[in-house]
């Protein structure tokens, strides 16, 4: 059923049955437990700390998941639409089961640390202005693939338009889940569309990115192999796809690929960054990437936790939610 290697090697997993459901009790540390109740071809976890499901799923990181009116968060991953809603340290995904809850586990980062990443930003006293704003934000492990057309579609663009461009891309040739929702199409797919069943879902001058990209990928290029690379190696290989600069690199390897240093900045969060270590002086690309550097392997996930806090403050905005 449950096997080790699911799991972090200083973790230890006990599945308790009784009559009516299972439990599941994951130990990921000396101080963090979650316990996972199945019921009602739902999970229910409980012991979830520092994680905040809301502005998570709105930060701007992932761009299929809308809020419904009964308070939970609708998402497409992998092609299953999925339910989560959370109360406190309690998050229910539905539909979920022991077969695919560890895909869930490791989507939403819950086997991570975050309190530890926290506390040592609350001792930070530039950097502990944020948790106010920004606590609770994890990192999704998003399909590498989707993460790289959808972060194309980003550049120079906003939120809503980006989430509404995916959608209709995911309408026009993704697979059917059902009669309104799609998956997200295959490289194969998007690379059988012309330029300009592209440009008219509203991707405009990304068209040709988009297409060649995903003939780069359907032609054999595997993502999966940056996963294991350093950093620099990865950014470099990323930076041969038509489209993608630095920035989106980055948000890449954020964001699908596991590479926690990966710090994407923009104009945009470059001014944020400006302002809270360089007193608004601009810096040189020297000083901001050993700023980058001193933020240490996790500067990608703090990097989350300066965007939300910049976008509520309006630190550097000159447009409203660019990525």
């Amino acid at each position: 059923m449950w096997e080790m290697a699911d799991f972090p090697e200083n973790s230890a997993v006990f599945p308790v049955d009784s009559l009516h459901c299972n439990i599941l009790r994951v130990y990921l540390s000396a101080h963090s437990i979650m316990d996972i109740e199945y019921k009602n071809n739902a999970a229910v976890i409980s012991g979830i700390k520092c994680f905040n499901l809301a502005s998570s799923c709105g930060c701007g990181q992932a761009f299929r998941w809308r809020e419904t009116d009964e308070g939970e968060w609708c998402g497409i991953v992998g092609g299953e639409v999925v339910n989560v809603k959370q109360e406190g340290e309690l998050i229910t995904i539905s539909p979920c089961s022991e077969v695919n809850i560890n895909k869930w586990i490791n989507y939403f980062d819950l086997e991570r640390d975050y309190e530890t990443i926290e506390n040592s930003i609350k001792g930070d006293r530039t950097l502990s202005v944020c948790l106010p704003y920004a606590s609770g934000i994890h990192v999704f492990n998003q399909e590498p693939f989707e993460a790289l057309e959808s972060f194309i579609i980003s550049s120079c663009n906003n939120i809503k338009r980006i989430s509404n461009t995916i959608e209709k891309l995911c309408k026009l040739c993704g697979e059917r889940i059902d009669d309104k929702l799609f998956a997200f199409p295959t490289p194969e797919a998007i690379a059988a569309l012309s330029e300009k069943e592209l440009m008219d879902i509203g991707t405009g001058y990304r068209a040709p990115y988009i297409k060649k990209s995903a003939q780069m990928v359907a032609d054999g290029f595997e993502l999966e192999k940056l996963r294991g690379m350093t950093i620099e190696q990865a950014r470099k290989e990323l930076l041969a796809f038509p489209g993608v600069g630095p920035k989106v690199a980055d948000c890449v390897l954020l964001f699908s690929l596991s590479h926690t240093d990966a710090f994407p900045i923009d104009v945009w969060m470059g001014r944020a960054m400006t302002e809270l270590y360089f007193d608004s002086k601009k810096p040189s690309r020297r000083d901001m990437a050993a700023a980058v550097e001193r933020l240490g392997a996790y500067s990608g996930i703090i990097q989350q936790y300066i965007f939300h806090y910049a976008r509520y403050k309006k630190l550097g905005r000159s447009k409203p939610d660019l990525k």
